[in-house]
């Protein structure tokens, strides 16, 4: 028989349901195939499903037998809603299991497997599945809704009365992911979807000074931890970023630790013996550590821009630096952003050289068409394709505080730094701590005024495409991260 018109024995054999987060899916009826794809029969198959994870509740598991196909995806609805689908992929065994993702909790979903030979579309029966209780408190967390239609799904970390939690909203503000880390007793934060598709959260007390433990977990997007990060002895692993590159033999881990020395911080209106924390910034790739540099070595306390929040409340400890934001230039160079300094430095990532500062006490930088004459206390820095610079300017020490998304041209020629964009909520929110920026591939951006649990999607002009509000059991917490993710089948930038 000709490959076009075999016949492909697609008996699913299984279907449990976890739990996990929403994907960007394709839509289409459940009765009808792709368009200019012939629909043919199949054999029939068994269908079952059984429900339950100590982990997650918001995932099915179908397994399917697709043997000879070139690939399978299982196609799945709620109800009247509409149809979604998982990616095509190539079948790995005679027993497959396809992990579908992006499920409601207490929802009965009909699907069946899709399995496509030289273009011609074979689908099993349809069977059902029904997703379990979310667990203690998540049933009362979401993203609510304040106005406009939103697209990407939502990552963050929540506390509830149970205790920490990595969790992804779908568009509809529904908690449709999530991992379950209570036994820690400890905190969940800066969650996000590393460009190899894995999750990645921060798990532990300290907010970037403490002589506390923390460590980051890797997972698969079933919610399995793959590896787990830990700072090099005589450091504390910091809270703020963690970034994977590469894979296989180019693999690389960039983040920041901190080490702890007491210091007389009188100078800057603080204590004479107080327990100050300095920042490196670490790679890793598969034969060790292999880069360090080291904030101790290149900055003073000196250095510190007056922060009347942070004075108040760090007595006894404290950092001087504050890195908050880790990324790279289309060069490939380091560009880091130091809350404490005012300043997004550039360093280079062999030799550690000082490329650039933008901002603080020792700025390379005039700025210029900036009504507000730079940014502060600034998160969330970016290098946009055309080499602009955007960050979180959560603008504390302006007159009057403010906060805001800004972008920035650097001309290295005239070392001016000029604002040609800007957006400022309506009405003004002043982000005291915490924030998220991204630029979409539509040219809309996303802006988080996380210390207030929102986040808003404007458009070039700043209008608002989209704003929703983190809601926790009736409250609006703080959240350190909203971070926005296309699908949690693979990454695809928002």
């Amino acid at each position: 028989m000709h490959d076009a018109h075999r016949c492909i024995r697609i008996p699913v054999t299984a279907a449990c349901v976890f739990a996990l987060a929403a994907c960007s899916a394709e839509s289409r009826d459940m009765t009808g195939g792709p368009t200019g794809i012939q629909t043919m029969p199949v054999v029939p198959a068994t269908v079952n499903a059984t429900v339950g994870s100590a982990l997650s509740v918001l995932q099915a598991r179908v397994t399917v037998d697709a043997v000879g196909a070139d690939s399978v995806r299982v196609v799945y609805q709620a109800g009247n809603g509409v149809a979604q689908a998982t990616p095509f992929r190539t079948p790995r065994t005679s027993s497959d299991t396809i992990l579908v993702l992006g499920l409601h909790a207490k929802t009965l979903y009909t699907y069946y497997v899709e399995a496509l030979t030289a273009g011609v579309s074979q689908r099993s029966p349809a069977g059902t599945f029904t997703t379990a209780a979310l667990p203690g408190q998540l049933d009362n967390v979401r993203l609510q809704q304040i106005s406009g239609v939103q697209h990407h799904d939502v990552a963050t970390g929540v506390t509830t009365g149970d205790g920490g939690y990595a969790v992804i909203f779908d568009s509809t503000g529904a908690l449709v992911w999530y991992r379950d880390f209570t036994d820690t007793k400890m905190t969940v934060s800066n969650v996000l979807m590393q460009p190899n598709g894995n999750i990645t959260a921060f798990i532990g007390n300290t907010s970037g000074w403490q002589p506390a433990d923390g460590y980051y977990v890797e997972m698969s997007p079933a919610g399995e931890i793959l590896q787990t990060y830990r700072a090099p002895p005589g450091s504390y692993m910091d809270d703020h970023d963690f970034l994977i590159t590469g894979g296989g033999d180019t693999r690389q881990l960039h983040y920041f630790t901190y080490t702890i020395r007491q210091m007389d911080l009188s100078p800057i209106g603080l204590g004479t013996n107080v327990a100050t924390a300095g920042h490196q910034v670490r790679r890793e790739s598969a034969a060790g550590l292999d880069f360090t540099w080291d904030a101790w070595d290149h900055f003073t306390i000196t250095d510190w821009i007056g922060d009347a929040a942070a004075k108040a409340t760090r007595g006894n400890s404290t950092d001087y630096d504050h890195p908050n934001a880790l990324t790279f230039d289309n060069s490939g160079n380091y560009v880091v952003s130091w809350r404490n300094l005012d300043q997004v430095t550039a360093i280079d990532p062999n030799n550690g050289n000082v490329l650039w500062r933008l901002g603080g006490k020792n700025s390379d930088f005039t700025f210029v068409n900036d009504p507000l004459n730079g940014f502060t206390k600034q998160h969330s820095v970016k290098v946009l394709a055309n080499g602009d610079i955007l960050l979180f300017d959560n603008g504390t020490d302006h007159t009057p505080a403010q906060s805001r998304a800004v972008e920035y041209k650097l001309d290295f020629a005239t070392m001016t730094a000029t604002m040609v964009w800007e957006s400022r909520h309506t009405p003004t929110l002043v982000a005291t701590y915490v924030g998220w920026v991204d630029r979409f591939t539509n040219g809309n951006t996303w802006v988080a005024y996380s210390f207030f649990g929102r986040a808003v999607e404007v458009d070039a002009a700043s209008n608002v495409v989209w704003e929703g509000q983190l809601v926790v059991n009736g409250n609006t917490p703080v959240a350190y991260r909203m971070v926005p993710v296309t699908s949690l089948y693979r990454y695809v930038k928002p």
